[in-house]
């Protein structure tokens, strides 16, 4: 049996083939992204430690990305781009982070400037926070409050006067 271009495989299937090809070719696409703050090289060379101030260094770079948790004497201002290639995990191609510290009277002390090179790996301690209390088993969450809320005598609920 010779196949001819009229029978029903070139008409239906050659189509469908060439859409199955183009989905999955734009399932293998990379997605770009751009977070946080991007920096101009000339505004960020413009402050200056020991004459820029908390309201000076905010009118020029505004709001910080982060501020320091414990005090209020270091701003971070911080940008990465970000590659995800289809399904797979959203990585850093880079990140720059600048830190501004401030004095005691708010005056700029110190910039600092960090990339995705001086980051450190860390590991988390694995361990549980033990809770006080029973253990509950999967049926005990969903029904173990059946029946347990009988409206206060007076309040107008199941068990109460009205």
């Amino acid at each position: 049996m010779t196949m001819t271009p009229n029978t029903s495989f070139y008409r239906k299937g050659v189509p469908l083939l060439a859409l199955a090809l183009a989905l999955s070719a734009t399932a293998c696409t990379t997605e770009r992204q751009t977070r946080g703050y991007l920096p101009d090289k000339e505004v960020t060379d413009a402050i200056l430690p020991g004459i820029d101030n908390r309201n000076s260094v905010r009118g020029l770079l505004g709001n910080p990305s982060v501020e320091a948790t414990f005090g209020n004497n270091v701003w971070y201002y911080i940008s990465s781009y970000n590659v995800r290639r289809s399904f797979f995990l959203e990585k850093s191609a880079s990140r720059n982070i600048m830190a501004i510290h401030f004095g005691e009277r708010g005056i700029v002390s110190e910039i600092k400037r960090y990339t995705l090179a001086d980051a450190q790996d860390i590991n988390p301690v694995g361990d549980k926070t033990p809770t006080r209390g029973r253990q509950l088993g999967f049926f005990e969450q969903i029904f173990g409050n059946i029946g347990r809320f009988a409206g206060a005598p007076g309040a107008g609920g199941p068990g109460g006067r009205r």
